[in-house]
């Protein structure tokens, strides 16, 4: 098993952990405390759950830089970083709603450069992996994509685009879930055919948001494309954002034309 994965697990289950206790320790969760490294508000969740994660790197000297939502970069002289959203989908998470996540990615350097990638269903305790040419993995399991369950995936809300919109009156069934890594894990394992983040005047995702759940999708035999049908690539930059979209297989891209 490799190394970094059981890192990345080992992370995974201390981010777990500090939501469950933060859960249960009668803290408001949503508080804002203050504004993360993309400049948005951050809640005590959010805080709490990544400096947890960070302390254990640092007391363990895992030979990782860091790259996340909250703190930003933190350059720890290490060829590799791991690209953090300490937790993803944080409106599910402090309003009750079981659908959220922690995401963890280890890069040197792009997107394209992930080599392994983790995302852990926190409320299900259910860990989705993959390694760069070797598959992608459920608790342990080979999942793959699936064909044709006609099962769309795509942002809906105030700021989504015609196209998103277009989009979704050619499936027949429609979700939006509210957090980006979990969604697209849906078509890596069959059970959405396509997974869309299309805004109307801006890039939507961020490179924290989604570095894990790319890798597994493509891992698992989809595709990571941005809005010009284009392979997605993103930078460690927090200044970029992107549409994106995933679909399980070539044929699904008709949909689109």
């Amino acid at each position: 098993m490799d190394e970094r994965l059981e890192h990345l697990k080992t992370l995974a289950n201390i981010a777990r952990e500090k939501y469950l206790e933060i859960k249960f320790s009668g803290k408001d969760l949503a508080r804002k405390i203050s504004r993360g490294a993309y400049g948005h508000q951050s809640s005590f969740m959010d805080i709490a759950v990544e400096n947890s994660i960070i302390e254990h790197i640092e007391n363990e000297d895992l030979p990782y830089n860091l790259f996340t939502e909250e703190a930003g970069k933190i350059d720890r002289g290490y060829k590799e970083t791991i690209i953090l959203d300490p937790i993803d989908g944080s409106y599910n998470a402090e309003h009750g709603i079981p659908f959220f996540s922690v995401s963890l990615a280890i890069s040197k350097g792009s997107l394209s450069a992930v080599e392994v990638g983790l995302v852990k269903n926190i409320p299900q305790d259910v860990d989705y992996w993959a390694i760069k040419g070797e598959g992608a993995y459920k608790n342990g399991e080979r999942i793959k994509t699936g064909s044709q369950t006609n099962l769309f995936v795509i942002y809906l809300g105030k700021n989504a685009s015609e196209i998103a919109y277009r989009t979704a009156q050619k499936a027949r069934r429609v979700r939006d879930l509210g957090c980006a890594s979990l969604e697209m894990i849906t078509v890596a394992e069959g059970i959405a055919d396509l997974f869309m983040y299309h805004f109307k005047k801006r890039g939507a995702l961020r490179i924290v948001d989604i570095a894990a759940s790319t890798l597994i999708v493509r891992e698992a035999g989809g595709m990571v494309l941005d809005e010009n049908m284009k392979e997605l690539e993103m930078k460690q930059d927090f200044s970029e954002r992107k549409n994106v979209i995933a679909v399980s297989g070539s044929s699904v891209l008709e949909v689109l034309e």
